[in-house]
């Protein structure tokens, strides 16, 4: 069985280098009050989608992962990858991490969360989500994905 698969388009290259190297970039910043608002923030974004708001969801996401994919498309991907694991229980995160300079993605201040989830049939997923910080708009969710714990 093929397990669908998420994904905005620079998060699996932002993943890679992330999960595999030092962070060049990371500057002298509370990470502990960055992480905790990008967390907040993405635990939201993630709870419309729970809710079943898929259109909200775009909207509520940072300019750049608009900009990635449409709307339409949006709904169908969600969809498509969540929908064998519905419903979405209980998140921890498992990692966070914070950067300025993401690979194929513009400068900014970015977190990468993961999430371990529970879902239907006793299973797992792991959650990655990317808020960044989106301007005046605080932060907002730029990429996401959604796979199954092997």
């Amino acid at each position: 069985m093929t397990v669908p698969s998420l994904r905005i388009p620079f998060v699996a290259s932002f993943l890679a280098v992330l999960c595999s190297t030092a962070l060049v970039g990371q500057t002298p910043v509370d990470t502990a009050a960055t992480v905790a608002a990008a967390e907040q923030a993405a635990q939201a974004w993630l709870a419309i989608i729970d809710k079943g708001d898929i259109a909200k969801s775009w909207d509520e996401a940072a300019v750049a992962f608009q900009l990635a994919v449409t709307q339409e498309k949006w709904e169908q991907a969600v969809k498509s990858a969540r929908g064998p694991f519905e419903p979405f229980g209980a998140r921890r995160r498992i990692m966070a991490r914070y950067t300025t300079e993401p690979p194929n993605a513009p400068p900014g201040k970015y977190v990468l969360l993961q999430f371990n989830t529970n879902v239907s049939r006793g299973r797992h997923v792991v959650e990655t989500v990317v808020p960044v910080l989106d301007g005046k708009r605080g932060w907002r969710v730029s990429g996401y994905w959604v796979r199954l714990e092997q």
